[in-house]
């Protein structure tokens, strides 16, 4: 028998469920936080190479901030799923809405345009699902608990390879 357990302690700042535990909170922490070691190692990679032998790098990170646009248009289309009256079209469409993002990443050839896209797009769907949890639509505190600290660590990644593409 597998034990699907979810953590119910909260923390007391926010209110939130915390996203350090056991169960399923513990994992997702664990995992969402693991994601966002390759962009954190490619900003890492990119400061300690020299300007200009950082091609790659920076497709590569361009290429994963898409990747990640659309999967949190996955968790979105999940979260409107499950609703308990089923989804609704404004949240369909609020799930196909990172995809929409993600698509000119992938065709646009300009490194510092497409790093700047995910970088404002990841925040504000972010604030996007903070405001659809308030309302009662959105993602379970737990969610939130592990969101948050995840998209600060995409961004200050994003931010520190944007700043060195910039810098040369």
């Amino acid at each position: 028998m597998t034990e699907t357990t979810t953590n119910t302690s909260t923390n007391q700042h926010s209110g939130l469920p915390h996203p350090g535990g056991r169960g399923l909170t513990g994992a997702a922490a664990a995992l969402a936080y693991a994601g966002a070691l390759p962009l954190i190692f490619i900003a890492v990679i990119i400061w300690a190479r020299p300007p200009g032998e950082d091609i790659l790098l920076r497709q590569l990170a361009s290429l994963y901030g898409g990747l990640l646009l659309a999967f949190f248009g996955g968790v979105r289309w999940g979260i409107a799923a499950m609703r308990h009256q089923g989804p609704d079209f404004r949240s369909l469409a609020g799930a196909v809405a990172p995809l929409l993002l993600a698509i000119p990443v992938f065709l646009m050839s300009i490194d510092p345009l497409r790093i700047a896209l995910i970088a404002v797009a990841l925040p504000v769907l972010l604030v996007d699902d903070l405001m659809a949890t308030k309302k009662g639509s959105g993602a379970p505190g737990w969610y939130l608990a592990v969101r948050i600290p995840l998209t600060v660590m995409l961004e200050l990644a994003l931010l520190a390879i944007l700043i060195r593409i910039l810098l040369y």
